[in-house]
């Protein structure tokens, strides 16, 4: 089965190494910094996720998650939210009243596994497979 492709989209040169560290000898990964050039790469790459953060320059991420679940050609890409907010007070106004259009979302910092884990779980259900955590931890 052929590397999954990631689009990670964060301003912060720290998340897209941390990202790269935990997620680049597994899946091919694609940086971007700001809503524009995540657009482009978008177009170029097809990736199979997206990790995004809220706070980007140029546009929201939640703004960009919705205009790619809009797009026919793109709505099928899951969306993981990575994020520093950290209360619901942080969040843009009506964040839970639009249903996000993300499949999953992190607060950051995140530990390597718990990325791993969501990545894998998102990835799978994208494909159709569940996948179940059993109470001892982890993801089978």
């Amino acid at each position: 089965m052929p590397c999954a492709k990631i689009l990670v989209v964060d301003n912060s040169a720290e998340v897209h190494e941390f990202c790269q560290k935990v997620l680049g000898e597994k899946y091919g990964l694609t940086f971007a910094s700001n809503g524009a050039e995540a657009e482009e790469k978008l177009a170029a790459e097809k990736p199979d996720l997206i990790i995004m953060d809220i706070y980007i320059p140029g546009v929201d991420g939640l703004t960009l998650a919705e205009k790619f679940k809009s797009d026919p050609e793109l709505a099928h890409i899951p969306i993981i939210i990575l994020s520093g907010i950290m209360s619901d007070m942080d969040l843009p106004p009506g964040f839970w009243k639009m249903g996000t259009p993300a499949q999953g979302f992190l607060h950051k910092p995140v530990e390597p596994a718990t990325l791993l884990n969501e990545v894998q779980r998102v990835l799978a259900a994208s494909r159709g497979i569940k996948i179940t955590k059993p109470p001892w931890g982890g993801y089978l």
